[in-house]
């Protein structure tokens, strides 16, 4: 009997033994992927449009309004911008166009960044916007590509005149024309029935097929004749000068 009880026990263990080394490598796989707090999107290294939403997720912490208070293991998030978290971390983050608050307790942002490159950092602290020590932080790096798109008319539409043009950018902020020359800004042009210049280096020229909007707005009513036409937009800077490469998208519509 003594020993089958000793065959017994050896067995148990041994089953025992292998059922915690599955669980322990369960559970270290958790751990170095479960991190206290990560940017669930965008992912990193990716090529996106502008605006972009950013959103985060905490693991082991709460995320509440900032009117809460300071409460041991929960807090709120801040994106930082194309900057380093602060050095000292024993006091509130500051409050700029590259250091943006969540007070809200919210977990998404959505961000308006230039067309390049970018680092978005997410830094977790207190009700009291001063960060946790050890720092809850975590970044992603992204690229914005400029473009630019026309929302309407629909490609292939049937449509009534007088046509509206819209139009939305990406990565390019729409200012008007008499804001002068500003990198990463400018206006939009809709070109009617003609291709893009070739020579980029000068202004869009200006008649019934080049319609400047230097009054900075993104949409534009132009009168058509019955049949089918190709619009263009072509985004320029203060001067009309456009970008290049050309930022640059077209529609083929027709009107009744």
């Amino acid at each position: 009997m003594k020993i089958i009880s000793r065959i017994m026990a050896l067995l148990v263990a041994v089953f025992f033994a292998g059922c915690a080394a599955q669980t322990g490598g369960t559970t270290a796989s958790n751990s170095s992927t479960g991190k206290a707090l990560t940017i669930t999107q965008p992912a990193t290294l990716s090529n996106v449009s502008s605006p972009l939403k950013v959103c985060m997720a905490t693991n082991g912490y709460t995320v509440e309004p900032a009117k809460k208070g300071v409460n041991p293991g929960k807090g709120h998030h801040h994106l930082i911008i194309d900057t380093d978290i602060p050095a000292d971390l024993s006091k509130p983050v500051a409050k700029d166009d590259t250091h943006i608050h969540m007070g809200d307790g919210s977990k998404c942002k959505t961000l308006n960044l230039a067309a390049g490159k970018h680092t978005i950092r997410a830094l977790f602290a207190k009700g009291n916007h001063v960060p946790y020590n050890p720092a809850l932080t975590t970044k992603v790096s992204i690229e914005v590509l400029a473009s630019v798109s026309i929302t309407s008319p629909p490609k292939g539409a049937m449509v009534s005149g007088p046509v509206k043009v819209c139009l939305k950018t990406s990565g390019v902020e729409v200012e008007p024309a008499k804001k002068g020359v500003n990198h990463g800004k400018g206006h939009h042009h809709i070109l009617v029935d003609v291709n893009v210049p070739k020579d980029l280096s000068k202004p869009i020229g200006k008649d019934a097929n080049h319609i400047h909007m230097g009054d900075g707005s993104t949409c534009k009513e132009i009168k058509l004749a019955s049949g089918k036409h190709t619009v263009r937009a072509l985004f320029a800077m203060g001067n009309h000068v456009p970008y290049d490469p050309a930022l640059t998208t077209e529609v083929t519509f027709n009107v009744k």
